[in-house]
């Protein structure tokens, strides 16, 4: 799979993943309202904005989803941390979001960051096991989130030595 650097052409189709995803993703955690009311033209100017950005953060992507990465955002030294990875729902399960993970994870190791970081949605088992099977694991830490929707999503972090094959 061709991970490469997200460009400004990327961000239409970062915007539709991203409304797609958290459509099938996010239903039963989030209430419907809220995910039927997401719009890819606000997704595509955050997004935009995102790209052009010239920051620590990187956004890489695949013809079926993208990743969000960079420094830890908790202050934790030698860390990096995924700060969205999402995936089209059609395709799920088919290595896309290993490929995106091992892509930020590669980087990170340039950057000789020790450890991988991300948050999930305590209720969202799938994406857990998920992160799971790519050898993270939670480690304590938890928050309330009520920056993202207004409504409480409680979330944990995970967390993995960054030692990706080849590196």
């Amino acid at each position: 799979m061709n991970v490469r650097p997200a460009t400004a052409a990327d961000v239409p189709a970062i915007a539709q993943i991203h409304v797609a995803a958290w459509r099938a993703a996010y239903r039963g955690h989030m209430p419907d309202a809220y995910l039927d009311s997401l719009s890819i033209d606000q997704r595509r100017a955050m997004w935009a904005s995102v790209v052009a950005r010239a920051g620590p953060g990187h956004v890489a992507v695949l013809e079926t989803g993208f990743c969000y990465y960079g420094p830890s955002r908790d202050g934790q030294d030698g860390a990096a941390e995924i700060y969205a990875l999402y995936v089209h729902p059609d395709a799920w399960r088919q290595g896309s979001g290993r490929a995106l993970c091992e892509h930020a994870e590669r980087h990170a190791s340039t950057l000789e960051l020790a450890t991988m970081t991300l948050w999930v949605l305590e209720a969202n088992e799938p994406a857990r096991r998920f992160y799971e099977r790519l050898g993270y694991a939670p480690d304590g830490a938890q928050r309330t989130n009520t920056r993202l929707i207004g409504t409480p999503l409680h979330e944990m972090r995970y967390r993995k030595p960054n030692s990706v094959p080849g590196t």
